[in-house]
């Protein structure tokens, strides 16, 4: 079997949400809106080696892990990303549903099936609640409506004119299990009022004003976090804080300059764009040209 292709999965940042839990994970969720992004992890299924490894390091715990020991025969997978895990990237959810190309692959299962096992293992490991939905489901601009794993959940782009960049930079690491523990009881309450007022009339400057917000009630942001983004406020559309990974959205014509200020105050300014909703179309080839 030659399944040495590479597939890109998005990555997804949370703008705000709240969490719906139920007895079963996949109705286990979360509804809220945020940006699915490219470029994703590049997943790369290799024949001829065993393993998981991120950037060339290998990755040992987590629910791509747990899904990679379903496969019964097993391969080497190579994901390579410009981003940091437990940031904020959603990074154990596109890790996860990378894996499960090689699930597909093998002719183990098809990608609906992988896209319920991903949310699964997320729930049950505690490392997302709606990321894979997300991912699967969207692309751009994108409102989780239903809780829940791909097929039982709900998600839809909204459509965004604007040609922007989505930069974003690391705050430092933080786990959804610590990020939930801490916040929950203002998530839950925050999270529905802003997802209410941003359904009636969903476009990418309310959901910019609506993650600002939640940032700042849950803390998320400091003075120093602050004092950048005022700076940058007359060239910017808006920003927020995703767990520890500070997004910042831009024309495409003040983005140098954007990035240039994030990287002299704060750290490393990573690019990307706003889409991802064609990419499962790799994974349905994979599947023909495995069979």
């Amino acid at each position: 079997m030659d399944v040495e292709m590479p597939i890109e999965v998005p990555l997804h940042l949370t703008g705000f949400f709240y969490p719906i839990y139920t007895s079963d994970p996949h109705t286990t969720g979360s509804i809220g809106a945020g940006v699915v992004i490219t470029p994703g992890l590049v997943c790369n299924i290799r024949i001829d080696q065993r393993g998981i490894t991120f950037n060339g390091e290998a990755l040992k715990a987590g629910p791509a892990v747990e899904l990679y020991g379903r496969l019964k025969h097993p391969l080497g997978i190579e994901l390579q990303g410009d981003c940091a895990p437990g940031a904020g990237y959603a990074f154990s959810a596109a890790s996860t549903l990378a894996v499960g190309s090689a699930l597909v692959a093998s002719g183990m299962a098809t990608p609906p099936e992988v896209a319920r096992m991903s949310h699964v293992v997320e729930v049950e490991h505690g490392t997302g609640l709606g990321d894979v939905l997300a991912i699967w489901e969207g692309g751009g601009l994108t409102v989780r409506t239903v809780a829940g794993a791909p097929g039982v959940g709900r998600a839809a782009s909204v459509r965004v004119e604007e040609n922007v960049v989505v930069l974003t930079t690391e705050l430092g690491t933080m786990s959804t299990r610590q990020y939930l523990s801490e916040h929950l009881d203002k998530i839950r309450s925050l999270g529905r009022r802003l997802y209410e007022r941003f359904i009636s009339d969903p476009s990418l400057s309310l959901f910019l004003e609506l993650s600002e917000s939640f940032s700042r009630d849950l803390g998320l942001a400091d003075e120093k976090i602050l004092d950048v983004v005022r700076r940058l406020s007359p060239r910017i559309l808006g920003w927020y804080v995703k767990k520890r990974v500070l997004v910042v959205v831009a024309e495409q014509e003040w983005a140098a300059d954007v990035a240039k200020t994030i990287e002299e105050s704060i750290n490393k300014a990573r690019w990307f764009r706003l889409g991802g909703a064609g990419w499962r179309k790799s994974l349905e080839t994979i599947r023909d040209t495995s069979r």
